[in-house]
């Protein structure tokens, strides 16, 4: 409570003398000694981290240290159960500070009672979550950065309630017309707006962030099955569409709007066919998670032969890629998802450890590690490798 109050004084002592900040996310500049004495303070912000801040010789300006977000993935159940206490010891006994925690789960069911009548129509609310409000009150007591994981287009439980909402296929082979049980029409702005008020939701529960998943169409490669979009438009031209709009729609809640993408993305030009061209949505957010796990990509993908077996290299070639398609965009953020999981390799301490060394080495300051069942190697991400 203290802490509270005398960020409130910084504040107000500012507004009065109107000094103005030079930046007001990393620097006030005021000229306060008698003040101040002390030559260091610390108090947790608005998103519950704690923050230490440092007075400069002089007395002359109080410097506000960077937050970068090192996070992992967890499940609505796990977040729900007994292990969470688990995860929560792992986030403050390394360098982690992160958790995206499933609000909305691949298939289209919540992780909690949600207040969203659509959502209560169809029968999507799960008590996975008995009181988030609470758990995420928990996580910010611990200094825990908390983001809301939106799966958006992939949403079976909405797609069979609406079947005015699925995603229509072209049957190439035998010329007929389906629908997609488990894909939502991202052309759809009915859909768009039901994941914009969970994401209003979640920010109300207390998330500090909003990240939106599945922003795409299927993935429908070697297959006769062709997405359809209305008026012949790009499938890219959609889901920009929607992106734009969810940053719009929610700016009014000032927190940051994050989407994932497919890793390949980073490289390839084009939107892959499945509607994410990595360079287009760069100029529509300001925080892109491409999933670059070495496992996901084919053999033979920046001339390596077994890529699951290089998480080095893969993270850096399809990193470096991303980097040269921004440009040096000021304020943009590439937060890679990275492979905390074994799918053809076992993977180690020393794998994760790898990307997060190729994360590092192209100066990128932010990365997220995935696990589908929110299991993680915990000696990978101790202090010690971090010094």
């Amino acid at each position: 409570m203290k802490r509270k109050y005398f960020f409130l004084l910084i504040i107000s002592i500012l507004f009065i003398l109107h000094i103005k900040p030079v930046n007001a996310e990393l620097q006030l500049t005021y000229n306060l000694d008698k003040v101040f004495p002390k030559r260091e303070y610390s108090f947790k912000d608005f998103g519950g981290i704690e923050r230490t801040y440092s007075l400069n010789n002089g007395c002359t300006s109080l410097c506000i240290p960077e937050f970068y977000v090192r996070g992992i993935y967890v499940t609505g159940w796990a977040a729900g159960s007994e292990r969470m206490n688990d995860l929560i010891e792992l986030v403050e006994n390394t360098v982690l500070n992160t958790m995206v925690i499933d609000i909305k789960d691949q298939d289209g069911y919540l992780s909690y009672i949600s207040s969203v009548p659509l959502a209560q129509e169809i029968g999507a609310n799960k008590r996975k979550i008995s009181n988030p409000k609470a758990l995420l009150e928990k996580l910010k007591s611990k200094n825990i950065y908390t983001i809301a994981r939106i799966s958006v287009f992939k949403d079976e439980v909405l797609a069979k309630k609406r079947p005015d909402l699925m995603l229509r296929l072209y049957d190439s082979e035998n010329h007929k017309i389906k629908k997609d049980t488990t894909w939502l029409n991202p052309a759809m702005e009915e859909v768009w707006e039901y994941n914009i008020l969970l994401a209003r939701e979640a920010v109300r529960l207390g998330f500090d962030e909003i990240q939106f998943d599945y922003i795409r169409y299927p993935a429908l490669a070697n297959s006769t099955l062709i997405a359809l979009t209305p008026d012949f438009r790009s499938k890219s031209s959609y889901i920009n569409d929607f992106v734009k709009y969810s940053v719009e729609a929610l700016a009014d809640l000032n927190v940051p709007v994050s989407i994932d993408v497919f890793g390949l993305t980073t490289t390839v030009n084009g939107d892959m066919g499945i509607g994410q061209n990595f360079k287009e949505l760069s100029e529509l957010v300001n925080i892109i998670s491409p999933m670059v796990y070495p496992s996901h990509y084919s053999e033979g993908v920046y001339n390596i032969p077994e890529p699951d077996r290089e998480p080095y290299q893969v993270v850096y070639r399809s990193l470096d890629d991303a980097l040269k398609k921004v440009n040096g965009k000021e304020g943009f953020i590439i937060r890679p998802w990275l492979q905390d999981f074994s799918l053809r390799s076992r993977y180690t301490e020393e794998d994760i450890l790898a990307q997060i060394r190729a994360v590092e080495n192209l100066g990128l300051k932010e990365w997220l590690l995935w696990n589908p069942s929110s299991r993680y190697t915990e000696e990978a991400v101790k202090d010690h490798h971090f010094r």
